[in-house]
């Protein structure tokens, strides 16, 4: 029931509210109809226990108490069809219908009407009393309990078609009454860190609704405020310090250049230097993050052979993992066409091979693997070396995580989102496959030739990732 759609859950409370309250109605309505059957019944009775009465105390042998028997002659005709008892003042039996036989009574009852069964029918007896005289009168209910049971069957008839009619109108309410939210939803949903200035539809009717769509159109100007303040503020740090980091990378680089230079002070201004190239590393990571943000990452997508640029950053990284005894292995094919910006996969493909080489084990491996799949052209780099715990992988693709807080290793937790914007300016993706005791593998995808449609834009990747790719063995 909890994750059944609103408008659903509506019809089926309606449903259930209806069927309640007709079965309730039913259950009133037939002990109403019952009581307003029954009340001329006894009516009649106390009607038809006078007119006996009168007679009996009128005969010619009375007063009634006088009288030793009671005979048919002596009771009214309006009563000929009715079974009577009379009983004297000693208990003794002064009359009984002839209809009565084999033991059959209408006596023994409560006091007040109640019913019986005679000849396998119900009958109402009601008791009287005059003098010394007790009479027990006995009306016939089967033609009004067929009167409540028709009611009853026409009632149970009907239970299902309104209850079905309720569940259906209770769907189309909800429906109609949800469309604003629909709305608001459907809004809601285009409003993206590239498109901040969407603002969701105010419905017509001034309602609670309304109240809702206003309050949200609020809180969404004052994210975009606060997000723009941000971007804003990201961008113009990064600015201001690239400056004086140059700066600062020119003098000390100069001052290394001096023969004079000591041998420890140049190893403190090398130190510095390292500290320096970090600082500007990360003055760049945050002006591209800006301008992702801004939605302004420009990216020259064509048809590119992605093999040249996947040789390049291989040869780039070759230096920095022979410093590690790290291997790279390859399994590429001849040629790989993708819509990419050479550029911008180098940078991508620079950084996933940079991380593959800092969190590996000495004497590790590293597998570039690249192809096409039904999915888009794909590119996976491999390393050997500690897992990331199970607990951060959800959040390894944030700005500033990283796997380890081990400050020997340089970076600063910015390489795997800055491949990621890159990865989708470009229309593609980047995403981590597994990671574990053999293997961690990142995943780089990219649209295929055949994606790009006749007005140049291209259709975007929808498949998800494989579960596991599968990689030689590192032994």
């Amino acid at each position: 029931m909890k994750r059944l759609p609103l408008s659903l859950k509506v019809a089926l409370w309606s449903f259930l509210v209806a069927g309640l309250t007709m079965g309730g109605a039913m259950l009133v309505m037939t002990f109403v109809l019952e009581r307003e059957l029954m009340s001329p019944i006894e009516d009649r009775l106390s009607q038809r226990a006078a007119e006996i009465f009168w007679s009996l105390e009128h005969y010619a042998g009375g007063p009634a108490e006088n009288l030793k028997e009671i005979t048919k002659d002596m009771l009214p005709r309006s009563t000929a069809s009715m079974n009577i008892e009379i009983v004297g003042a000693g208990g003794e039996l002064l009359y009984r219908s002839a209809n009565l036989k084999n033991k059959l009574t209408l006596k023994g009852g409560p006091a007040t009407p109640h019913v019986i069964h005679l000849f396998r029918q119900p009958y109402l007896v009601e008791t009287f009393h005059q003098g010394a005289l007790t009479l027990y009168l006995g009306f016939p209910l089967s033609a009004t309990y067929l009167t409540l049971q028709r009611v009853k069957t026409s009632g149970l008839y009907a239970l299902p078609f309104a209850a079905v009619l309720s569940l259906l109108g209770g769907y189309w309410v909800a429906r109609r009454a949800l469309n604003p939210i629909r709305n608001i939803t459907e809004a809601a949903g285009r409003i993206t860190a590239e498109g901040m200035k969407q603002r969701l539809p105010v419905p017509a009717a001034r309602d609670d609704i309304r109240k809702l769509t206003n309050v949200l159109n609020e809180t969404f100007d004052r994210l975009d405020r606060s997000y723009l303040q941000a971007v804003r503020f990201a961008s113009d740090a990064s600015h201001q310090l690239k400056t004086p980091i140059t700066v600062m990378r020119a003098a000390i680089e100069d001052m290394l250049r001096d023969p004079e230079l000591r041998p420890s002070d140049a190893e403190a201004l090398n130190d510095v230097l390292d500290q320096t190239r970090r600082l500007s590393s990360l003055a760049e990571g945050l002006l591209l993050l800006a301008t992702a943000d801004a939605g302004g990452v420009d990216a020259d997508l064509d048809e590119t052979d992605m093999i040249p640029v996947i040789e390049r950053c291989i040869e780039d990284a070759e230096i920095l993992a022979a410093e590690h005894e790290v291997r790279i292995l390859r399994e590429l094919p001849a040629r790989l066409p993708a819509v990419a910006d050479p550029r911008r996969s180098e940078q991508v493909l620079l950084n996933l091979l940079e991380n593959a080489i800092k969190y590996n084990r000495p004497g590790g491996i590293i597998q570039i693997r690249a192809g096409n799949r039904k999915d888009g052209v794909f590119i996976t780099v491999a390393n050997t070396g500690t897992p990331i715990p199970p607990d951060k992988t959800a959040w390894i693709f944030d700005r500033f995580a990283r796997a380890e807080r081990n400050e020997s290793r340089a970076g600063h937790g910015l390489g795997l989102s800055i491949a990621r914007e890159l990865a989708a300016a470009q229309r593609g993706d980047v995403r981590l496959l597994r990671s574990d005791t053999a293997w961690t593998e990142f995943e780089f995808r990219l649209a295929p030739p055949s994606s790009r449609k006749p007005g140049g834009e291209i259709v975007p990747l929808l498949t998800p990732p494989p579960a596991r790719a599968l990689l030689r063995n590192p032994g």
